[in-house]
């Protein structure tokens, strides 16, 4: 593998090994498949290691030695913890790593949006307006339109997930994997943002029934409401 696989070979993989998976699960493959892929990617960087002139005269056990300390994890430096050795010298990979999780996240997303028939450049954009998916109403070739925008997020929210919304979105929707983010203050913030907005946060359906008696008359909804939202949307010009 000269480099790590692009977001979309990734997600087509996905579907093809299961084209009925719903969105949470589409997504949880897709991430499976990064690491299979970024697990690769070091073995092979490992492989090329021992194979340098110097390090081939060594014995087959001690490379394997070398190889399996190479790859012990997870590790921690300077408080940050990565999966092995190879990911902390090898930051370039982790980075694309990052960049692939967020790519793959907004393709599972869209690919709902296909699903429910919407058209990109036509019902809807991506990167624009600061932020990741912006739907119309009707359509784009409407002189006259109402807009969404949509901020999508991977399995962690963070304060830049609630401060990204504030800024550039109207709806949130992410692969939110740990309940405990969703503190008091985190829930009325978001709240508070996609009431003013008529807009919702979506979360995957486990998460939002772990924090369920939160949630009470809150704007959010489980992740697989999303789509049929955004096409009431496109019909009707709000959720």
């Amino acid at each position: 593998m000269k480099k790590f696989p692009s977001a979309l070979t990734i997600i087509n993989e996905a579907i093809n090994k299961n084209p009925n998976a719903d969105l949470n699960q589409l997504h949880a493959s897709t991430y499976e498949l990064m690491k299979k892929y970024r697990a690769i990617y070091y073995e092979k960087k490992i492989e090329e290691f021992l194979h340098r002139h110097t390090i081939a005269r060594l014995s087959e056990d001690i490379k394997q030695k070398l190889k399996r300390e190479l790859l012990r994890g997870p590790i921690v430096i300077d408080n940050v913890e990565y999966s092995n050795f190879m990911e902390e010298a090898a930051r370039r990979i982790s980075q694309t790593f990052q960049s692939t999780t967020g790519n793959l996240s907004e393709l599972c997303v869209e690919k709902e949006l296909i699903d429910k028939g919407l058209r990109k450049g036509f019902h809807y954009v991506k990167r624009t307006d600061h932020t990741d998916i912006t739907v119309f109403h009707p359509n784009l070739s409407n002189p006259v339109v109402n807009k969404h925008r949509i901020e999508v997020k991977s399995m962690k929210i963070r304060e830049r997930g609630t401060r990204g919304l504030k800024f550039d979105g109207d709806s949130m929707i992410g692969f939110f994997n740990q309940p405990s983010e969703f503190t008091d203050e985190n829930i009325d913030l978001i709240d508070k943002h996609c009431k003013e907005l008529g807009g919702f946060c979506y979360i995957p359906l486990e998460t939002f029934s772990e924090i369920n008696n939160k949630l009470h008359g809150k704007r959010f909804k489980p992740n697989t409401d999303f789509a049929s939202d955004v096409k009431r949307f496109v019909m009707k010009g709000a959720i």
